[in-house]
């Protein structure tokens, strides 16, 4: 039994990479597409935006390995059913039981190497590539520094040292030069948000700067009519697929202690906590396309399926976050129940396997 489990184990697990590299190079293509609109953009060439999808790459293999892991012990189930070696195996004692054991333990193996890959790996390439863009896109007019943010508007200078949101920020600084490159001005706002096409900043310090001397005036507001535009302050943010599991728990908490909506954040820690559950749950809904009442269809049958299965598991896990927020449900709640209801239907199928 050793070495058939090790067999069996070997086939699903090739059968499985092959199909994520499939999924994965139409991926590629995808993502290559949706970045023609930036190209041209400020320096982001072809080359930058092949980098950006690179980047982005592992977080979409993690999304996407669910699906991969249901046509994959398909596929690969599949091909022992037709070369007649299930049947093999079950002459020589092995039952459809052991069969899935060894089944469903192959497809932890690669469970455990992809959450590795999703929440150690994908989370900071995410993070980079999205840093690169931006940068980019902005023509340079970004630069993000371990203390804080610099954003360059024609011979302006800003300097942000908090970032709370794409629209709210602290502690400002403005540095304005003329074109043989001497200081005018400098001004420093404590808070600002922007609203109605302008930043709004509030408690201000602003400091004219002459030869002979400086004079320095406190503005409580004042409107700031600046082309910065607030996707700028994204370099400075993280989305949740930015995020490790471990900076999504703690940023909740962070919104839970200030009273801030966090509905986001939870939904997306608890989609990335229980991402291995859904993949197991999936590949272990390729058992009863085997065994079960599909047995006697033909393979090409059973991928179609297992491609129809694996979109509305998609569409789902897209449907009911946004219906939570909806109907106030729990968001555990909400993430946990597309799995159970695959899960459940898999057991249904699988009481049926003769």
């Amino acid at each position: 039994m050793k070495i058939l489990g090790r067999y069996l184990g070997a086939t699903l697990i090739k059968a499985t990479l092959l199909v994520l590299l499939v999924l994965v190079g139409l991926e590629i293509f995808i993502l290559l597409a949706t970045q023609l609109n930036a190209i041209g953009k400020g320096s982001y060439t072809i080359w930058q935006a092949f980098i950006y999808v690179l980047l982005i790459l592992p977080q979409q293999t993690y999304l996407l390995f669910p699906t991969a892991g249901l046509l994959g012990m398909l596929f690969g189930l599949s091909l022992l059913a037709n070369h007649s070696e299930l049947i093999i195996m079950r002459a020589s004692g092995v039952s459809p039981g052991e069969i899935m054991r060894k089944a469903l333990e192959a497809g932890l193996v690669l469970i455990i190497i992809m959450t590795i890959v999703g929440e150690v790996v994908a989370p900071f390439c995410k993070h980079l590539a999205e840093k690169r863009k931006i940068v980019a896109t902005s023509s340079g007019q970004a630069l993000q520094t371990s203390q804080g943010l610099w954003l360059r508007q024609g011979e302006n200078f800003f300097y942000i040292k908090t970032v709370y949101s794409a629209h709210r920020i602290a502690a400002i600084s403005r540095y304005s030069f003329n074109n043989q490159r001497q200081l005018l001005s400098a001004s420093y706002a404590a808070r600002g948000h922007y609203q109605d096409g302008a930043w709004h900043m509030e408690d201000v310090q602003q400091s004219n700067i002459s030869p002979d001397h400086v004079t320095t005036t406190f503005i409580p507001d004042i409107d700031w009519y600046l082309a910065l535009d607030p996707r700028l302050l994204r370099i400075s943010l993280s989305s949740p697929e930015e995020m490790t599991l471990f900076q999504l728990s703690d940023y909740i908490k962070y919104q839970e202690q200030n009273h801030l909506i966090a509905a986001n954040y939870q939904i997306a820690f608890w989609q990335r906590l229980l991402q291995p559950l859904a993949s197991l749950v999936m590949m272990f809904l390729a058992i009863p396309f085997i065994f079960g009442p599909l047995r006697s269809v033909t393979t090409s049958l059973r991928l179609v399926l297992g491609v129809i299965v694996g979109f509305l598991f998609y569409i789902l896990n897209q449907v009911f976050p946004p219906l939570s927020q909806v109907l106030n449900m729990p968001p555990f709640l909400a993430v946990i129940l597309p799995i159970l209801l695959f899960a459940t239907a898999g057991y249904l199928l699988l009481l049926r396997v003769g």
